[in-house]
């Protein structure tokens, strides 16, 4: 069973050099980059890891769809995706692959530890984080405790499927991601995970911090059409 580590970077160089040591022997690893004026393609092919450019633009949503349309062209089975700045431990993926297996799940979330969210990320940002996923649970009539997420897996099934409907550009692209399983009816699955500290500054700012919230709201907007538009 293979599984490719996809990793979405802007200028990550510091980052990269303390992942490469973590990160399973078993995974294959992909970098997209979307830019980066750093040492980040360097430290990528320096570990023999595949590294691209990302395609329709520069924000993590046109990383990840660039990454999973190049996942589609591999032999692999699973897909899992990480932030890439230090703050998600790739072993963690291994965990989340064994709860998708065990429990015939199509998509699995990592649902980070709160207290070390609120040490980490700061109060706001945990509430937003909060308040969408207690919607969107509400919503989809389950426990999704953490949809900001720096941690996916999915199976190639799962990707085949939801990868035509994505639309997302920028730091959007996880509620994209998980309205596009729900309403595809793919089964959705969560478990715990770590969480700590990033290397160097960080991209998300108060600004996208408040798009957020207005994600979110388009989002719930077009779940609740989907859900009471049947």
């Amino acid at each position: 069973m293979k599984l490719l580590l996809l990793l979405p970077t802007l200028n990550e160089e510091e980052a990269l050099k303390a992942l490469a040591n973590e990160i399973p022997d078993e995974f294959e690893v992909l970098v997209v980059d979307g830019y980066s004026t750093d040492g980040t393609k360097d430290v990528a092919l320096g570990h023999g890891w595949t590294f691209i450019t990302q395609r329709y633009g520069r924000g993590k949503g046109c990383g990840i769809r660039t990454g999973m349309e190049e996942f589609l062209k591999t032999d692999g089975d699973y897909l899992g995706i990480i932030d890439a700045d230090y703050a998600c431990d790739p072993k963690e993926v291994t965990r989340i692959l064994q709860a998708l297996r065990d429990g015939g799940l199509d998509v699995v979330l990592g649902s980070r530890d709160r207290v070390m969210q609120l040490q980490y990320l700061g109060e706001f940002s945990v509430f937003i984080n909060w308040l969408t996923s207690s919607i969107v649970s509400h919503v989809y009539r389950q426990k999704l405790s953490d949809i900001q997420t720096g941690y996916w897996t999915f199976t190639r099934d799962a990707v085949e499927r939801v990868l035509p409907h994505l639309v997302a550009n920028d730091f959007e692209i996880e509620y994209d991601l998980l309205y596009n399983a729900w309403r595809l009816g793919l089964k959705i699955g969560e478990t715990p995970v770590s969480i700590r500290r990033r290397a160097g500054e960080s991209k998300f700012s108060i600004y996208h911090r408040f798009k957020q919230i207005g994600y979110g709201l388009k989002y719930l907007c077009l779940s609740l059409g989907h859900l009471y538009g049947k």
